[in-house]
């Protein structure tokens, strides 16, 4: 074994790999894990933002890939599926990785063992593979634009 490899617990793909070690790794993970937790548990605690935060270009009838995150998550908190997916199927990406980071804290706190990722630098066809999936992502959004401005919680 080489040293590039040594300690490679599961490796998904030759450019992506995991371990685990008795440091965490990934503090901007556990930052984001634990913040947007409780960002996400006080916003539903307290119903909701109790104002709108519109995109700028809302006026024009325009939503961006990011549009009605927040009202999606919101959603799915509250047990509506099919409303977070409508109002952006990226809110089970995010709640995944929400879930994902938190369970990751916790066990890491419990038994000071971390579960750390790496990555090597993505290729050009990976970056093409990307983009067709955020303008995807970016057409069903607009396709429901006027559901994501008009509509509240």
């Amino acid at each position: 074994m080489t040293s590039r490899t040594k300690g490679r617990a599961r490796s998904l793909h030759r450019r992506m790999w995991f371990d685990v070690g008795d440091t965490d790794g990934m503090r901007w993970l556990t930052l984001t894990s634990v913040i947007g937790l409780l960002v996400v548990l006080l916003v539903a605690w307290n119903g909701g933002l109790g104002f709108d935060v519109p995109m700028p270009f809302y006026k024009w009838g325009l939503v961006g890939p990011t549009c009605g995150l927040t009202r999606g998550v919101l959603a799915l908190v509250r047990g509506d599926i099919a409303l977070a997916w409508r109002y952006n199927p990226a809110t089970f990406l995010v709640a995944g990785f929400v879930i994902a980071g938190t369970v990751r804290v916790g066990v890491g706190v419990a038994t000071r063992r971390w579960l750390n990722a790496h990555a090597q630098r993505p290729t050009a066809a990976m970056w093409v593979v990307f983009a067709v999936v955020v303008l995807a992502w970016w057409a069903y959004q607009l396709a429901n634009a006027d559901f994501i401005i008009h509509s509240h919680l």
